[in-house]
């Protein structure tokens, strides 16, 4: 067999000595090349971050006696109702769960699925005045508030691996949440007005505390779009960082006269909020399944 390899080796000008070298050398099996990492596949984890957003809460007249009044028009004259900003913040945390299906070396695209508590609360207030259908100019209030206990998504995501763990992605799709609102009316004591023409009217307290009262709770729909980095450190575990804008869509409520200066129904005041759209930052951790 030696003598076999020898002539072998000198065919393709390997020297003797080298020959028997090889014919010499134990065999050894070479080692299976490394795999790149693979993304492909089902994964869970949870999230926590910080959230915020600025709105803007314009209020009107709900109907046109109370437009009437504050138009500015008769005398002594009412004042349009001033609009507020508000502004909220709070921490967010939930879980999330996707798939993920790398269909090139370097392209990464999924689906996936959050539900977050979200801790929002503001609240706005606006002082102004009532006309000449009272007889005397009053000055009255407005106080709105907004809250948001939970929202969640539904996201498609595109990535590039700039390198075989690390995915750099952007993410949009279907968001929703529950939205709660209230407004607030508060007059001067025994106050009340009413209007033929409008079939509208209103009666204060003793106190003239909370005259007006409205609130609405309901679950908006809109969507959410951002973008994000996930890392990861095993075959199984993964890190992120990720931003995300939320707009669930415009919202309102209406404050209604709580007693009616018979016999016309009851008045009332409306906040116009614009669109409930807040700010995420958030990191979390997968497990790949």
């Amino acid at each position: 067999m030696k003598r076999f390899l020898i002539a072998v080796a000198a065919l393709f000008g390997v020297t003797a000595a080298q020959a028997a070298d090889m014919a010499a050398a134990p065999y050894t099996k070479a080692a299976p090349l490394a795999l790149a990492y693979s993304w492909t596949g089902f994964y869970a984890g949870v999230n926590a971050g910080y959230g915020w957003g600025d709105h803007t809460a314009a209020f009107a007249g709900g109907d046109p006696f109370i437009q009437e009044l504050t138009t500015g028009s008769g005398f002594p004259a009412g004042t349009q109702i001033p609009s507020a900003a508000t502004n909220m913040n709070g921490a967010t945390g939930g879980v999330q769960l996707g798939y993920h299906l790398q269909f090139a070396p370097q392209w990464v695209a999924g689906l996936e699925a959050d539900f977050n508590g979200l801790d929002f609360k503001t609240s706005a207030a606006s002082s102004f005045r009532l006309g000449p259908t009272l007889g005397m100019s009053e000055v009255v209030g407005l106080a709105a508030s907004q809250k948001a206990d939970w929202f969640g998504t539904v996201r498609g995501r595109i990535g590039w691996l700039p390198a075989d763990r690390l995915l750099v992605y952007g993410t949009g799709g279907l968001a929703y949440g529950q939205v709660k609102e209230t407004l607030v009316f508060n007059g001067a004591p025994n106050m009340s007005a009413g209007s033929g023409t409008s079939n509208v009217g209103f009666v204060c307290s003793a106190t003239g505390l909370d005259c007006f009262i409205g609130s609405s709770s309901r679950v908006a729909v809109g969507y959410a779009a951002g973008a994000g980095l996930e890392y990861a450190i095993s075959r199984n575990i993964t890190l992120r960082a990720e931003y995300l804008y939320v707009n669930l869509g415009k919202t309102s409520t209406r404050a209604s006269a709580v007693t009616s200066q018979i016999p016309y129904a009851p008045a009332s005041f409306v906040a116009n909020f614009g669109d409930f759209d807040f700010n995420v930052v958030r990191a979390g951790v997968n497990y790949r399944f």
